[in-house]
């Protein structure tokens, strides 16, 4: 499966030899926010979708993850 398949919404993407989903959800408000799950689940991040007008691509969900990552060390 390569980083573009999609199974159940998700779409996968491997960061650092890690498998990660992630999808939009709308929240509670009805706001749309980014869901980044790992594999295991032992990491989850939501960010807020700022413009719903761009398209989300995988480039932008590497950023997020790398700035996860650099926030952690």
């Amino acid at each position: 499966m390569n980083s573009y398949d999609c199974k159940k919404g998700k779409r996968k993407l491997v960061y650092q030899s890690h498998n990660f989903y992630w999808f939009i959800r709308r929240n509670d408000k009805g706001l749309p926010k980014i869901h980044i799950l790992s594999e295991d689940k032992h990491i989850h991040l939501e960010r807020p979708l700022l413009d719903t007008e761009v398209p989300v691509a995988s480039l932008y969900i590497r950023q997020l993850l790398e700035k996860y990552f650099s926030e952690q060390n």
